[in-house]
């Protein structure tokens, strides 16, 4: 089980095809902070998944994608594959 296990079902239960959240929102789903390379690797939020992208597999796993990450305001909008 994965910390952002919480993440895979929030956006595997959502109906629309892209949705924007803060980096505190996604903190709020899970239930824990995040590491902080979320906050200051623009790459920690791309969509390569593998065995150690615990985090990319979360929303790779509901099938949906990054498409923008704004690191400055910690947002990153997810989209629907």
């Amino acid at each position: 089980m994965s910390k952002y296990d919480p993440l895979r079902r929030y956006l595997g239960t959502l109906t629309t095809t892209e949705i924007t959240l803060t980096f505190q929102r996604v903190e709020e789903i899970i239930g824990v902070s995040m590491e902080p390379s979320a906050r200051t690797y623009f790459r920690s939020w791309d969509n390569t998944g593998g065995s150690s992208a615990v985090r990319q597999n979360s929303w790779l796993d509901a099938d949906w994608k990054t498409v923008m990450v704004d690191m400055e305001n910690e947002e990153v909008r997810f989209q629907r594959k």
